[in-house]
C-alpha cells in the first residue's frame, strides 16, 4: 500500500517528533517535547480558523483574487452612497444661467451675514444667579456669547449692582463695556456711586465716576455722595470727592453739609478734610436748624409724655 501525503508542514513536525521520541534517538527532554507539541496545536488551530473565513461560491470552492477585489470595490461603492455627503450644496457660477452648476470652491461661496440674535431672558436671569453666587468666570463667558447685563429682577437688583456692593471693580469695568446701565437708581434715588459710598468702595467709585457718572448727583433727600461718605466715616472717598470738584457747601433736605455730618458723628479726620473747604456761613446755617430741629422733637415728645 502507498502512503499518503501529508499536506500540512505542521503535522509532519508532529509525527515526526512522536516517531523519534518512540524510537529513543531524540535529545529533547520530555517538557521540551511537550511544550513544542502544544505551540504547534496553537499554530494548526490559527490556521483552520484562517480556511474558515476563506469566502467559497456555490460549489464549495474558495473564491479567485479577481472575484474578492470585485466584490470589495463594490461595498465601497455601497458606503459612500449610504454615507452623509459632506459637501455644500452646489451653487451656479454663471448668475444668468441657472442650468450650469458647479462644485462649490473658496472663490465662489459667500458666507450671509446674519442679524444679531436678541439676549436669552434666561440667560440674563443666569448671569444674575451667577453674579450672586460669584462665579465670575461664567458671567464672562456669557458676556462673550453677547448676553446683556441689564436684566433686573423682581428685587430690582442687576448684575452691575451686585458688583459694585460687592467691590469688584474688574468686574465693573467689563459690565460697563458690554452695555449696563450706569445711571441705574435703586429705592429713593440711591445711584451706584452712593452704594459705594456707603461701603467706602474707593477703586469701583473712580470706575464709575470715569465712567460718567456724576459725583454730584443728588438721591431724594439731596443727599450726595459726598454726604453719604462723610456719614460712613470714608475719609478716601471724601478726600477724592474734594478733588473732583464736589460742593461741600452743599445742604440735604436736613440742611446738613457734609461737614455738619462729620461733626455731629464726630469724625474727626473728615472735620480736618472738609473744613478747609467748607464755607462757615453754611455750616453755621446747617448747624441751626439741626439745633431747631432736635429743639423741636425734645418739645413734641414732652408734651407726649405730659
Amino acid at each position: 500500500m502507498k502512503k499518503q501525503a501529508v499536506n500540512s508542514p505542521f503535522l509532519k513536525k508532529i509525527l515526526d517528533l512522536i516517531i523519534l521520541f518512540s524510537m529513543g534517538v531524540t535529545k529533547l527532554t520530555k517538557r521540551m517535547f511537550i511544550s513544542t507539541l502544544l505551540v504547534s496545536s496553537a499554530l494548526i488551530s490559527t490556521s483552520i480558523q484562517a480556511q474558515q473565513n476563506i469566502l467559497l461560491d456555490a460549489n464549495g470552492v474558495p473564491l479567485s483574487n479577481d472575484m474578492l477585489l470585485l466584490l470589495s470595490s463594490g461595498a465601497e461603492k455601497f458606503d459612500q452612497r449610504n454615507k452623509p455627503s459632506k459637501t455644500v450644496s452646489k451653487l451656479s457660477i454663471d448668475s444668468g444661467s441657472k442650468n450650469k452648476i458647479a462644485e462649490p470652491t473658496k472663490s465662489n461661496i459667500k458666507l450671509i451675514k446674519r442679524p444679531k440674535r436678541p439676549s436669552n431672558p434666561l440667560l440674563e436671569e443666569e448671569m444674575l444667579d451667577a453674579m450672586k453666587a460669584g462665579k465670575i468666570q461664567r458671567v464672562k463667558q456669557l458676556l462673550r456669547a453677547g448676553v446683556s447685563p441689564s436684566f433686573k429682577n423682581y428685587k430690582g437688583e442687576t448684575p452691575l449692582g451686585i458688583a459694585v456692593s460687592r467691590g469688584w471693580a474688574s468686574m465693573v469695568i467689563s459690565l460697563l463695556e458690554n452695555g449696563a446701565d450706569i445711571n441705574e437708581k435703586g429705592a429713593r434715588g440711591v445711584t451706584l456711586l452712593h452704594v459705594a459710598s456707603s461701603k467706602g468702595l474707593t477703586d469701583v467709585a473712580k470706575v464709575l465716576v470715569k465712567g460718567g457718572l456724576s459725583p454730584s448727583k443728588k438721591t431724594d433727600k439731596n443727599w450726595t455722595p459726598l454726604h453719604v461718605a462723610a456719614r460712613y466715616n470714608h475719609w478716601q472717598l471724601v478726600q477724592y470727592y474734594v478733588s473732583e470738584g464736589v460742593d461741600p457747601d452743599i445742604r440735604n433736605s436736613d440742611g446738613q453739609t457734609a461737614l455738619g455730618l462729620a461733626r455731629h458723628l464726630r469724625h474727626q479726620g473728615i472735620i480736618k478734610i472738609l473744613s478747609r473747604v467748607t464755607r462757615r456761613s453754611s455750616l453755621d446755617f446747617a448747624e441751626m436748624n439741626l439745633l431747631k430741629k432736635k429743639s423741636k422733637k425734645r418739645r413734641k415728645k414732652s408734651k407726649k409724655r405730659k
